[in-house]
């Protein structure tokens, strides 16, 4: 499920406490490439994707968490690729059906990212990843699945983000962070 950033924001903003409640954490901020940006990847698979996109001025947050699987007998790991069984899904036709595993250490909260073998890969701050060698995330990082850029996030790394965002957003178009209620986009 995709939350809305500038709704997100602006409550955390106002009252950081309540998206601590409200939000499992981490999170996954996608966003819209820079204009004028050529994608890296041209090799893509559509599959009825409803194709819910970030823009420019909103981002789309991504909860990192595992999904009730219904039925399905539970895969270890949170799952993220482009197709409806994944714990996270990214509509993007360069990420691969099933692209990468998010897991967490128990003993010490850290979260690693593995890539699942994707045909575009996966790519931790500038490095390809290696498929199924787990890499560790700590509070922020940067990530680019196929052509989608999102920045890993903890709790405590969002409100740097958000700040940066802000500053970098009101700049190029002098429009503050609008709305008050956080709210589920797509």
């Amino acid at each position: 499920m995709h939350l809305k950033f500038s709704a997100l924001a602006s409550q955390f903003l106002d009252d950081p406490q309540s998206v601590r409640h409200a939000v499992r954490w981490p999170v996954l901020v996608w966003e819209a490439p820079p204009m004028g940006a050529h994608p890296l990847f041209n090799r893509s698979t559509l599959t009825g994707l409803s194709l819910c996109r970030p823009t420019l001025a909103e981002p789309l947050v991504l909860e990192v968490r595992k999904r009730s699987q219904g039925g399905t007998p539970p895969v270890s790991g949170i799952t993220l690729g482009r197709t409806p069984h994944n714990d996270i899904i990214v509509e993007d036709p360069t990420v691969s059906r099933m692209h990468a595993t998010f897991s967490e250490e128990k003993h010490t909260g850290v979260w690693y990212i593995a890539d699942d073998g994707s045909h575009n890969g996966t790519w931790h701050n500038g490095t390809l990843l290696i498929p199924g060698r787990p890499t560790p995330l700590f509070g922020r990082a940067s990530l680019r699945l196929g052509n989608v850029l999102a920045t890993f996030l903890d709790f405590s790394a969002f409100n740097q983000f958000i700040l940066d965002w802000v500053a970098r957003h009101s700049r190029a178009s002098r429009m503050p962070v609008a709305e008050s209620v956080l709210t589920r986009g797509c």
